[in-house]
């Protein structure tokens, strides 16, 4: 147990930073280490996904509210582009979530890895943004925010490689789509979270310490090293060359999904 939390402080220091930094929530890297984290734990195989999924939402709680903290004492929160994204893809999120609960784990892997590349890709275009005319109306908000939020159930992530460029393809300004990702990712954890403990309530055999699909020492060891990186992050985001950084991270987001579809 000692060597599993220490990990998790390990991971949760990394994921935070990202997080801070990206707007991402951090499952994109929390997931697959969970993945093989868990069985220590003694979650059953058969609901290793949905443990990893339902605990990396609860650990974006945490992560994405420290981060939307500090994206919001810098400005960087975009209010009238999240009043309609956050609550849709809230609502997406909880009821995508208890479908997702239920899908194969191999299946689920494959889905997850599937996601990661295609994040990792948008990750390196977004890179030179193209200029756009496009505006963030309703309408978009609300189909925006269907298919951000069934994509991060999927993907147990806060929306971030989906929700910046989203914003960022209409009009918004990169460091401030960033700090609107981080607020969306904040709620959006809260509502995945609820979800997988609804959707795992019950479920036999599951460790001590677990609410539904939820692992909660795994959350506490990644949220104690999380909280506080996530705001050197944010606060980094001004200062280091986020293109090149960006290139090596979706080196690594890549390299992920190939191990995942490998195992």
């Amino acid at each position: 147990m000692f060597t599993f939390f220490l990990i998790c402080l390990i991971v949760g220091a990394i994921v935070g930073f990202l997080a801070g930094l990206f707007g991402i929530g951090g499952g994109l890297i929390i997931v697959p280490v969970l993945v093989y984290l868990l069985p220590m734990a003694g979650v059953p195989n058969e609901v290793l996904m949905a443990s990893a999924l339902g605990t990396s939402f609860a650990t974006i709680v945490i992560t994405g509210f420290s981060s939307a903290q500090r994206h919001h004492k810098l400005g960087n929160i975009v209010w009238d582009a999240v009043k309609i994204l956050a609550p849709v893809i809230m609502v997406t999120v909880f009821i995508s979530g208890l479908f997702i609960g239920k899908l194969d784990k191999d299946l689920a892997s494959k889905i997850f890895a599937c996601l990661v590349v295609y994040l990792a890709l948008k990750m390196v275009l977004s890179i030179r943004p193209k200029p756009s005319n496009k505006t963030l109306t309703p309408m978009a908000s609300v189909i925006g925010g269907i298919l951000i939020g069934i994509a991060s159930s999927a993907a147990g992530i806060g929306g971030g490689g989906f929700i910046v460029p989203f914003l960022n393809s209409r009009g918004i300004d990169m460091k401030k789509a960033i700090g609107s990702s981080a607020f969306c990712g904040m709620l959006l954890g809260v509502s995945g979270m609820l979800s997988f403990i609804v959707g795992g309530w019950n479920v036999p055999n599951m460790p001590d310490f677990s609410l539904g699909y939820v692992y909660l020492p795994a959350v506490v060891g990644i949220t104690l090293t999380s909280f506080f990186t996530s705001k050197i992050g944010a606060t980094t985001t001004t200062k280091l060359p986020v293109p090149t950084l960006k290139r090596y991270f979706a080196l690594l987001l890549i390299g992920i999904a190939i191990d995942m579809f490998i195992k």
